[in-house]
């Protein structure tokens, strides 16, 4: 497959993944416009936080699709600067704070601890990984832990789950698979950006993976300038 077939394809799976949320918008938005006053006050509320959660939901596709697009014509501009990983770790934390299983995520990251990269896109990175360890474990915990090491960030996300079978690894950061797939992240952007922009950092993503064992997935981002 060349590259405009694959981008197409990729383009085609984000706006498939948006129909999802968009339905539900519309669908809460016009019950809540031409019934409001058949609601309580608590129901409304919750029509209205089912809006915003997929509005949010919504926006972090868009980026992903404008942020991958940017990086393939190579017009990505990174905003690198010391980010204190344990800070960055708790905001994420707070936005998943609704979230099922939210509970299960112990962190383990040193007071101070920073790493060079772009504060934003670190986060939207960590959130998608951290959804994602959730999401592929139903019970367990899901451990986010940091270190440094010969002057580079070592930060894994790490889960107890199911496991990825070891024929899927070679394509996990490829994008979306088959209609129907069960993916991590969701879109199957999320995975193929963090490792497009972290290498444009000269930083890196693995994963290590054993069904019935869990999964862990270990960015190496630089303490300070470029990692090798």
């Amino acid at each position: 497959m060349d590259d405009e077939a694959r981008f197409a394809e990729l383009i085609s799976g984000a706006g498939h993944e948006l129909r999802s949320p968009l339905t539900s918008i519309k669908g809460f938005s016009s019950t809540l416009v031409k019934r409001w006053d058949r609601f309580t006050d608590e129901q409304r509320l919750q029509f209205i936080e089912t809006i915003h959660s997929d509005s949010e939901r919504m926006s972090r596709i868009v980026s992903e699709v404008l942020d991958l697009a940017r990086v393939e014509v190579g017009q990505l501009e990174l905003q690198l600067g010391p980010v204190d990983l344990s800070v960055a770790t708790k905001i994420v934390l707070e936005r998943l704070e609704d979230r099922a299983g939210i509970e299960r995520v112990e962190v383990d990251i040193p007071d101070g601890l920073s790493a060079w990269t772009d504060r934003e896109r670190f986060e939207r990175s960590l959130e998608n990984l951290v959804e994602n360890a959730i999401k592929f474990s139903e019970e367990g915990p899901v451990r986010i832990v940091a270190s440094e090491k010969d002057g580079a960030i070592l930060l894994t996300i790490a889960n107890s789950g199911e496991g990825i079978a070891p024929e899927r690894l070679p394509k996990l950061f490829s994008g979306p698979g088959p209609r129907g797939q069960k993916a991590p992240t969701g879109t199957g952007l999320g995975l193929l950006l963090t490792r497009r922009i972290l290498n444009a950092q000269g930083a890196s993503i693995t994963v290590d993976s054993r069904l019935g064992e869990g999964t862990t997935f270990t960015l190496k981002l630089p303490a300070k300038g470029e990692v090798g």
